[in-house]
């Protein structure tokens, strides 16, 4: 292969830091530099430049030259479609699946309707599972059908060895999703040790165990808390199985961690080599031999989108590549229509090939750490190692991870979150494309897979259980009842209940949800109107003089569905009361430059009004003009930095559109 040459000037690698601050003062005008500094995803302070690393090695990420497992999510309920879509995933270059069964926090809209070890063995018929990585998202019925999916591969042949089930018990996540376990931790604690031992008796040496961000990241935890908190169930699960007898050497391969991936591409970088690093000060500081991280990443269901949900394709494209650069050991990627419904197939193969294009064409997985010596990437991750660190001690501080969620004090600070990333989404800073910023109003609909969701039937047959051992005594027997013709059921039915502990539950929302109860509340004002909400553009001046406005403002209105009109050019005020008074609008929104609406702006909002005006707004901002023009009628200015959904829920409420939940209409 020959080198490429690269000529770069000798003035750019003479510049110093100080030419690079002398050029970003004079373009700020005499602002100071921190204006350019801000707040990033991860809670902390990212600066405007950074300087190389001089020091930095990479980091061990993945086993040497091997991609990380592509995995595909199948959710269907009907078990014969579940394996079509197994085998066509598999056949499509999927590595790993992910199978979501209905009492999952993860399932929404499906959910395999596993109910028998038949099942299993149908959902997983075709299947060379030795050569794959199962993900089981199972819920509260955990044992029973990870040990269905356990025992349908070893009843294949396979050496138990080679098998890789994995992610399987979420204790935490359970209970934080749905604020309740149904009884005391101990009880789910010692089915866990139960399940381990019977596991590791038939050989199988999975990282069964799932130390799992994404419920509290979907909830709005930023990046720090995410990793403090992966961190914090890693130390917990630590406890659980070492107070049940499992050797201290075997600890660190049975837990698996699982965090999101989202559309901020440096940040999902820096949170895969940060979670690396806080598990090794993990297991230096609990005393533990130093094995690799399993690492496990996801596109976020957080930045998800029904709106224009293309560009779904592009947020998960970018958390892709960031979660492959930064070392995760396997990766899925929603299919872009996951908000809607189930997938179809189209759908799905773009997830795939999204992953199969990054690593096997474009060979990224070949680089050990591309981050690596990068100032920016340094200097975050340490600062978020760091953080993540201090708020890992502070859930220690108050009894560990189970205890900071049922005081309430991690749903409160989670919370705090959620409304800081919700307000930097509603003033512009941390913009949603096709949701609020460039939606498009006539977008074609979606094709989704629509079929109920399932849920085990009621029990039909009574079994005894044993208690849960160190010796996997319930385990053993579950099997044997499955073995028997027994359903999960069943299984489930004979659980004892005693009732225990709650917390505040962490619901997952979108991002966008916000956005799409106001198009949702826009569509059915359609289906009852024949026309969108409108909002009248009220253009002022030469077309130089109001176009730029005008289009921003179509912009931000189209964010919540409303359908704004033609801009003109308007000789006399009075023309444009007359045609706001035929153009079906009640809301107007002024557009021109600061100098028509010194002159004219005060006298278009008394004629507006005069014409019956509910709302009305000018684009931009004009502090010195505010009296007069509120005193006009004028009720708010729309500029960039301002409150969209403030704006837009200030318009349904001037036009008494009855709210609407975004399920609805969309």
């Amino acid at each position: 292969m020959t080198a490429q040459h690269i000529d770069i000037p000798e003035e750019f690698l003479k510049s110093t830091r100080a030419d690079w601050e002398d050029a970003a003062t004079r373009a700020l005008k005499g602002a100071a530099l921190e204006k350019l500094r801000s707040v990033g995803g991860d809670g902390l302070i990212t600066l405007p430049i950074y300087g190389g690393s001089q020091t930095a090695a990479p980091l061990h990420l993945r086993e040497d030259a091997l991609p990380w497992t592509l995995v595909q999510r199948v959710d269907i309920p009907d078990i014969s479609q579940a394996n079509a879509q197994l085998l066509e995933d598999l056949e499509g270059g999927a590595s790993g699946i992910d199978l979501v069964f209905p009492a999952s926090c993860r399932a929404r809209s499906g959910g395999i309707d596993l109910r028998t070890l038949d099942d299993a063995k149908r959902l997983l018929d075709g299947v060379l599972s030795n050569l794959i990585t199962l993900r089981l998202s199972c819920g509260h019925e955990a044992t029973a059908l990870s040990l269905a999916v356990i025992e349908a591969c070893l009843d294949q042949g396979v050496d138990p060895k080679q098998l890789k089930v994995e992610g399987v018990a979420d204790i935490i996540g359970f209970y934080a999703r749905r604020g309740w376990l149904g009884n005391p931790p101990e009880v789910p604690e010692g089915r866990l040790v139960d399940m381990v031992s019977y596991a590791t008796e038939r050989g199988v040496q999975s990282a069964l165990v799932r130390a799992d961000g994404r419920t509290f990241h979907d909830a709005g935890a930023n990046a720090t808390q995410e990793l403090a908190i992966a961190l914090s169930c890693t130390l917990y699960y630590f406890r659980v199985l070492e107070r049940g007898g499992v050797p201290t050497d075997r600890l660190p391969a049975l837990i698996n961690v699982t965090l999101s991936a989202d559309a901020d591409q440096f940040l999902t970088i820096i949170k895969a080599r940060a979670m690396r690093k806080l598990w090794a000060a993990l297991l230096a500081a609990s005393g533990y031999d130093q094995l690799p991280l399993k690492l496990h990443m996801e596109s976020s269901w957080r930045m998800m989108t029904k709106s224009d949900p293309w560009v779904n394709m592009l947020r998960g494209t970018v958390a892709a590549f960031a979660a492959g650069v930064g070392g995760a050991n396997s990766v899925c990627v929603l299919p872009f229509t996951s908000a809607l419904g189930l997938p179809n197939s189209f759908a799905r193969r773009i997830a795939r090939n999204t992953q199969l294009i990054l690593a096997e064409e474009s060979n990224l997985y070949r680089v050990m750490d591309p981050g690596a010596g990068s100032g920016m990437i340094e200097e975050r991750t340490d600062a978020l190692v760091a953080a993540s660190w201090d708020y890992f001690q502070k859930l220690e501080g108050l009894g560990g991870i189970y205890n900071a969620l049922t005081s309430g004090q991690l749903a409160e600070d989670i919370e705090k979150s959620r409304i800081e990333q919700e307000l930097r989404l509603a003033t512009g800073k941390a913009p949603l494309t096709g949701t609020s910023s460039f939606p498009n109003l006539h977008e074609a609909a979606i094709e989704t897979l629509n079929v109920a969701s399932q849920d085990l039937s009621e029990s039909t047959n009574h079994i005894e259980l044993p208690a849960p051992t160190i010796d996997g005594a319930l385990s053993k027997a579950v099997v044997a009842a499955l073995r028997g013709q027994a359903s999960l059921a069943d299984v489930i039915a004979a659980r004892t209940r005693v009732g225990g502990d709650t917390c505040p539950p962490l619901e997952p929302k979108r991002l966008a949800e916000p956005f799409e109860e106001l198009r949702a509340a826009a569509e059915a004002f359609k289906v009852k109107n024949g026309h969108l909400p409108k909002v009248f553009l009220a253009t002022l001046g030469t077309v130089a003089q109001h176009t730029a406005r005008a289009t921003f403002a179509a912009n931000l209105y189209a964010a919540g569905g409303f359908e704004c009109t033609p801009m003109k050019d308007f000789e006399q005020i009075e023309d444009i009361a007359k045609d706001f008074a035929s153009s079906d609008a009640t809301i107007a929104c002024l557009c021109s430059s600061d100098e028509i609406y010194a002159e004219q702006a005060a006298d278009a909002c008394a004629l507006l009004k005069k014409f019956g005006a509910r709302r009305i707004t000018l684009a931009g901002r004009l502090p010195d003009l505010e009296d007069k023009l509120q005193a006009a009628g004028l009720d708010a200015f729309i500029y960039t930095g301002s409150n969209i959904l403030e704006e837009l829920r200030a318009c349904v409420d001037a036009m008494n559109m009855p709210a609407a939940s975004s399920k609805e209409a969309m």
